[in-house]
């Protein structure tokens, strides 16, 4: 299981490391620019979206993180003279294999340095774990949804969904996930009974590469479902989109009702 928590901030540091606001989260802790560490405390990546008009940096911070290193964030993605979206292909920390523990109950930051000539959109993302992530397998398919709702601009944003086609009566469980929006950032998956909320980090069109990180089981289990009560998903982007696209890779655990 894991949980994607995020930064995100209009912003001009100036040439000098700033702290973003954190993304309000109905499901941990997070305060100003404080995300609370929960039960899931492995990082197992990480991604930023930093203005490029000079060398652009970002870095996670929390206590136990000062104790050797802050954890920089590299390579970074961005725009000059604009809002940062995701890059083409994404650019991601995988430390699937290898996370980074934090504290249950610490807080941590996110900090970037870059120095635009007005204040851009910029953040920073988290995937938080219980562990190492371990791959899955099964007799998969994708299947399509579509969502019309307007987004809120570096909030999360519920979205309904409406799937291409039916799917059969049963349990699905989720192998993975990809979310399409102009100006999307990122998106996560709002099951029913699941406390977290696992995401991926956002494509612009349909020809936007994305990591293999998010795809094919590459993640482990993402949740299940009912056929019954599918998935909505939360959206944080950098402009008010209306049109967005979602790929499910589901595995059906159990034909028929429950």
């Amino acid at each position: 299981m894991f949980h994607l928590a995020a930064w995100s901030q209009s912003i001009d540091p100036a040439s000098a490391f700033a702290q973003l606001n954190a993304v309000p989260d109905t499901q941990i802790t997070v305060a100003g620019k404080n995300v609370q560490v929960p039960v899931l405390n492995n990082v197992v990546a990480l991604a930023a979206g930093v203005e490029t008009t000079v060398a652009q940096q970002a870095r996670l911070t929390a206590p136990s993180r000062r104790v050797k290193a802050l954890q920089r964030v590299t390579p970074t993605q961005g725009n000059a003279a604009a809002a940062s979206l995701p890059g083409d292909p994404h650019k991601v920390v995988d430390l699937r294999d290898t996370p980074l523990k934090m504290v249950v109950g610490e807080q941590m930051q996110a900090e970037i340095f870059s120095d635009p000539a007005a204040a851009q959109i910029q953040w920073l993302l988290a995937w938080l774990a219980d562990g190492p992530a371990v791959p899955v397998v099964g007799d998969e398919f994708t299947i399509r949804a579509d969502g019309a709702t307007a987004l809120v601009a570096q909030q999360w944003t519920l979205v309904p969904l409406v799937f291409a086609e039916n799917l059969p009566r049963g349990r699905y469980r989720v192998h993975g996930f990809r979310a399409q929006s102009t100006n999307l950032i990122a998106a996560r998956l709002a099951l029913v009974g699941n406390q977290w909320r696992p995401g991926a980090l956002g494509t612009n069109n349909d020809r936007h590469l994305e990591h293999l990180i998010f795809r094919h089981g590459e993640l482990g289990v993402w949740g299940e479902f009912e056929d019954t009560d599918t998935p909505q998903v939360e959206c944080l982007a950098a402009a008010a989109d209306a049109a967005e696209v979602f790929y499910f890779d589901l595995v059906q655990v159990r034909e028929g009702p429950g």
